[in-house]
């Protein structure tokens, strides 16, 4: 079906955990998710894969941006961070 095999992990992984509610209706990101987010991974010593499925969230890119960005930056960089063009 043309899907990547390390984004239908995931998927997988999220539909075990939480069911289809994630997968039909993303959590909303915001500052707060972003930070939560990464600061888990990082306490946990997780995969991207692993950090996506413990929060319901398909998007594996967005969660190594969000790293560096905080690697790089620090916390206040994940609060500001907008989507869309400035």
């Amino acid at each position: 079906y043309g899907i990547a095999e390390h984004d239908f992990q995931i998927w997988v992984g999220i539909y075990a955990r939480f069911g289809k509610g994630p997968l039909l209706n993303p959590p909303k990101v915001t500052g707060v998710f972003r930070l939560n987010l990464v600061k888990w991974k990082q306490e946990n010593l997780a995969s991207i894969s692993e950090t996506c499925i413990h929060f319901g969230y398909r998007s594996p890119g967005s969660v190594y941006q969000w790293e560096c960005l905080y690697n790089k930056q620090g916390p206040q960089a994940l609060l500001r961070l907008r989507r869309g063009r400035k």
